[in-house]
């Protein structure tokens, strides 16, 4: 949809998703405004209230490059992180052969090797804003006790 503004984008939002009106308007302001975001943002709530449908009818109508991590379907904090690199270089539109090489040995042993080729997918991307989407990450199997801090950290690097 280009660049819209926060009215063109809120008002066919708001129409295909009810009675969500505050909360989008709070994501649009945080997410998809050319103003600084902030480096992490959770969603919480109760379950099958919304939020999945809410954040990804919002990344589809902006255009910051996104990747969303279903985190339930990833067995391995490993599986998770190899998929996640995977989702990223599909979102930046690095699908060649050449630059899954370049970019992503294909495997992910540790959250340090994780983020060395997130920094290496990231690199021609630095001056545009990644929206990475970890739904669910509470219900992650398997998952290493440093996940969810190493995660909240990526900004740092």
């Amino acid at each position: 949809m280009g660049s819209l503004l926060a009215g063109e984008l809120l008002a066919p939002l708001n129409k295909s998703i009810r009675c969500r009106e505050l909360q989008i308007q709070q994501l649009v302001c945080l997410i998809a405004s050319a103003f600084p975001s902030p480096p992490n943002l959770v969603l919480h709530g109760s379950e099958a209230t919304g939020k999945t449908l809410t954040i990804n009818a919002l990344l589809q109508s902006i255009d910051h490059p996104s990747a969303i991590i279903p985190s339930r379907e990833c067995i391995t904090t490993r599986h998770l992180l190899e998929r996640t690199l995977t989702e990223v270089q599909h979102a930046l539109g690095e699908d060649d052969e050449e630059a899954r090489r370049v970019a992503v040995d294909g495997r992910c042993e540790s959250i340090s090797a994780f983020v060395v080729q997130l920094q290496r997918l990231l690199r021609g991307h630095h001056k545009k804003k990644f929206i990475l989407v970890f739904d669910n990450i509470d219900r992650q199997r398997e998952a290493a006790p440093t996940l969810l801090p190493a995660l909240a950290r990526l900004h740092e690097t």
